[in-house]
């Protein structure tokens, strides 16, 4: 008969591959797992948000020093200007 199924040793029927102690065992595993996966992701965002904010703070002194120079560079030519007017 090649429809009878045999129970394995250690089982209770066919579809019992599992008993409690290895399904508890199972989640264990799993939420480990889970826990690593989402500590992995946390860390990752965290990391993202340091570069992101280290970027902008470079922008922002970027621009501070162009403005500083701009404002030079425009006193300078007035200077320069109002030196040429005078000859």
């Amino acid at each position: 008969m090649a429809g009878d199924q045999s129970v394995p040793v250690g089982q209770s029927d066919v579809d019992d591959w599992f008993d409690d102690e290895a399904l508890e065992q199972y989640r264990k595993a799993a939420n480990v797992a889970y826990e690593v996966s989402k500590k992995k992701t946390e860390d990752a965002g965290e990391q993202e948000r340091q570069t992101i904010g280290k970027g902008a703070a470079e922008q922002r002194e970027s621009a501070r020093q162009s403005q500083e120079f701009a404002e030079r560079d425009e006193a300078r030519d007035y200077s320069q200007a109002q030196k040429a007017r005078r000859f």
